[in-house]
């Protein structure tokens, strides 16, 4: 049996188990989950009840010992006033432009403050729904998701935008940065009082910035927001490559790490887990949704002996994955 217990042990340096307990930290909604339980996407993306609902089903329906929220990352672009696709039962929302795409990158306005921020929108809804699963059902450890104040300015002025103009004139770039970060701070001080762990969707991506750009435009500010996270466990979790700054990455403040590892699971583990908890990290695309329950197994089963504290999908689970094999990864210790 999988408990809340067991994560919280792994994540202090406590547990004493001999294979370490399974957890999704990252996206959990699935089409198997939807059509068996009646919540389903676009509905959980904006109804509270509905969000939670699914939320739940990887603990009812597989066995987990979490439940996440939200399914999507768009809630903090939207408040600003981004455009986005609102999804369907099958895709998640997407940001696809905002007024301040314009070519240009000036210095950023005035926004909104950061109580303001959080108190109303799907921010607002987010934080409720997470004291709610925390309120009512204790014997589950909830992660609540957010993104980098990078990733909100890259959202509201166009990363390409961004890119460009940070090569020319960096100074306008780190003004929109240090704008949002109040408002992602404010986010995420309120998601970690009413959440067992925040996972930043962090913007420490080598395919869109070098180093020195992570370095400039991103670590300072996510050390701050990590700092501001004192309720909770904190994750940094980080799509594609972060070889060349791995090390920066996992000394960003946050309890636990989640990164591509499966092409090199004992190197990121011999480079970086005296600096942090690492989360790992089973392939989401060609095992969780595309490989056998027996593949998942064998790799949960090669991470934890490892050494990795909780043994997770490395990236959102895929939609399309069946129940199958979260079981799977749910009962890899029972195998």
């Amino acid at each position: 049996m999988n408990t809340k217990q067991e994560i919280i042990d792994s994540l202090e340096g406590q547990y004493k188990g001999d294979m370490a307990p399974p957890a999704i930290f990252t996206q959990t909604g699935t089409k198997g989950q939807m059509e068996a339980s009646g919540y389903s996407w676009p509905d959980a993306f904006y109804e509270i009840d509905k969000l939670i609902g699914l939320a739940l089903q990887p603990s009812k329906m597989i066995g987990f010992a979490t439940a996440r929220i939200p399914f999507d990352i768009t809630a903090e672009s939207s408040r600003l006033g981004c455009e986005f696709t609102p999804g369907n039962s099958e895709t998640q929302p997407a940001v696809i432009g905002s007024k301040w795409r314009t070519g240009e990158i000036l210095d950023p306005p005035e926004f909104m403050s950061p109580e303001e921020f959080i108190t109303e929108g799907r921010t607002a809804m987010y934080i409720e729904a997470a004291g709610r699963l925390t309120k009512e059902h204790e014997d589950l450890f909830i992660t609540s998701a957010m993104i980098d104040a990078a990733g909100l300015a890259f959202n509201l002025v166009g990363t390409e935008e961004f890119l460009m103009a940070s090569l020319m004139d960096p100074e306008p770039c780190l003004k929109w940065i240090g704008a949002m970060a109040p408002l992602m701070n404010a986010y995420g001080k309120a998601l970690s009082e009413v959440s067992d762990n925040v996972m930043v969707i962090a913007s420490y991506a080598e395919e869109i910035l070098s180093p020195d750009m992570i370095e400039r435009f991103v670590d300072p500010f996510d050390r701050e927001l990590f700092s501001c996270m004192k309720g909770s466990f904190t994750t940094a979790h980080s799509c594609g490559e972060s070889d060349n700054i791995l090390e920066m990455l996992a000394s960003a403040g946050e309890t636990a790490l989640s990164v591509e590892s499966w092409k090199d699971p004992q190197g990121v583990f011999d480079r970086v887990s005296d600096k942090v908890k690492l989360v790992g990290g089973v392939e989401p695309i060609n095992l969780m949704m595309m490989g056998k329950p027996t593949e998942i197994v064998r790799s949960a089963k090669l991470f934890s002996d490892i050494g990795y504290p909780v043994i997770a999908p490395e990236c959102g689970v895929p939609p399309q994955t069946p129940n199958a094999n979260l079981e799977a990864l749910a009962r890899y210790r029972e195998i």
